[in-house]
């Protein structure tokens, strides 16, 4: 749910995005959710489908964040579960948020092992996504942890995602690596992006970038509104295999 929500649209602001013949045939980038699955005994399933490309499409410049507009969510339960444990983790989520935003939406779902085959370990988890002006998609998840309360985790989540927009990024902190991964593949032009602070990740990742391809990141620190700015110029690299048979 998290890299359905998050990295597909980072995907899109490098150019890899369907066709309308992708559309048609059902081709282009998707991540699906086919079995839920929990720790420890897992089970889920999952299909990801990407098209092959060449080369990334276009550079990144990506410093407008927006503003929120609308948060979405869903919390999903798996296994000998009370359906009641997702509403409550999404009422306290909602109480929590819409004392900020008024569009919250939370989907509830809940899976068994009889009719969704879902892993044999129960679970309670929840996403949630918040949305900009600008297109900007932050997104947080969590699990329910021995002990707590769903009151508890719906408030949890809910405090998280507050803190990811008040850093302040184009993308939230666990994607950063990410993103960042894929300006170093873009075509030699300049990209930029605009991120809430540096994790520990993310500068260790910097690291094995330049070890990899030779590319250092400039930063640039925003006082007015405690971000960072970091640019690049890409490698230009292109995927030169060829079909096998």
């Amino acid at each position: 749910d998290y890299f359905k929500a998050s990295a597909l649209p980072v995907l899109g602001k490098f150019g890899i995005v369907a066709s309308q013949d992708m559309l048609e045939n059902n081709s282009g980038p998707d991540i699906a959710v086919l079995q839920r699955g929990a720790a420890p005994l897992g089970g889920g399933k999952v299909r990801f489908h990407c098209p092959l490309t060449r080369q990334l499409a276009q550079p990144l410049d990506w410093t407008d964040v927006g503003k929120i507009k609308r948060v979405r969510g869903n919390a999903v339960s798996c296994t000998l579960v009370s359906s009641s444990a997702t509403a409550r983790v999404a009422y306290a989520a909602k109480g929590l948020l819409q004392r900020l935003i008024p569009d919250v939406w939370i989907h509830t779902d809940v899976h068994t092992r009889k009719q969704h085959h879902c892993g044999p370990s129960p679970a309670v988890t929840v996403h949630l996504i918040a949305q900009s002006t600008t297109g900007t998609v932050m997104t947080v998840e969590a699990a329910l942890q021995q002990r707590e309360l769903p009151e508890d985790l719906g408030t949890r989540v809910a405090a998280k995602l507050l803190q990811e927009v008040q850093y302040g990024g184009c993308v939230d902190t666990d994607l950063q690596s990410l993103a960042l991964c894929y300006m170093c593949l873009t075509p030699e032009d300049v990209s930029r992006l605009r991120i809430g602070r540096l994790t520990p990740f993310t500068i260790e990742a910097l690291r094995l970038y330049k070890q990899a391809w030779g590319v250092e990141f400039k930063l640039q620190a925003d006082e007015e509104t405690k971000t960072i700015v970091l640019s690049c110029v890409g490698t230009g690299y292109r995927n030169m295999a060829g079909a096998s048979t």
